[in-house]
């Protein structure tokens, strides 16, 4: 695993160093802190906790600009790759057992979502939980007129199709 010193002097000690590292990986701040070497008890929180640190932000904002222009990433780029993700995740397939199902619509709702962040259209609080109602309605000569069926289990978001 590589370590990078800060791009510039932070007060930041060796964990939260660590912490930035881990997180620009893959930006998941649970597994971050775990690897930073914060107990996986409290892993969540402290990962939270990391991220409202202003220090810890401005260094995790100043290094993403850094990776992004070494690697000519641009904002345009992101959006078009965001939007494929959303449009192929969202596509409507059929099951080996017959059943029309979205790709991954956990996927594309996540694609749609971050898009939504770039564009200034949707802030999270910290403390706030998402719950995301999928209407589908297929086969609509079995069910009575005007019947849609709301799936809130997210269980089975979690399969691949």
């Amino acid at each position: 695993m590589m370590i990078s010193m800060p791009s510039r002097m932070i007060a930041m000690n060796d964990k939260q160093r660590r912490f930035v590292d881990e997180y620009l990986i893959d930006q998941n701040a649970t597994r971050a802190a775990i690897a930073a070497g914060y107990s996986p008890k409290t892993a969540r929180a402290q990962g939270c906790r990391l991220l409202t640190n202003a220090d810890i932000a401005t260094e995790i904002r100043v290094r993403q600009g850094k990776l992004s222009r070494e690697l000519n990433i641009t904002a345009r780029d992101k959006r078009t790759k965001l939007w494929e993700i959303a449009r192929f995740c969202g596509e409507v397939i059929e099951t080996p057992e017959g059943d029309l199902r979205m790709r991954n619509p956990r996927a594309a709702t996540a694609a749609i979502a971050e898009l939504n962040k770039m564009d200034g259209d949707y802030q999270q609080k910290a403390q706030e939980e998402s719950r995301i109602n999928f209407i589908q309605i297929f086969d609509s000569e079995d069910r009575p007129e005007g019947h849609v069926e709301q799936v809130q289990d997210s269980n089975w978001l979690n399969s691949e199709y």
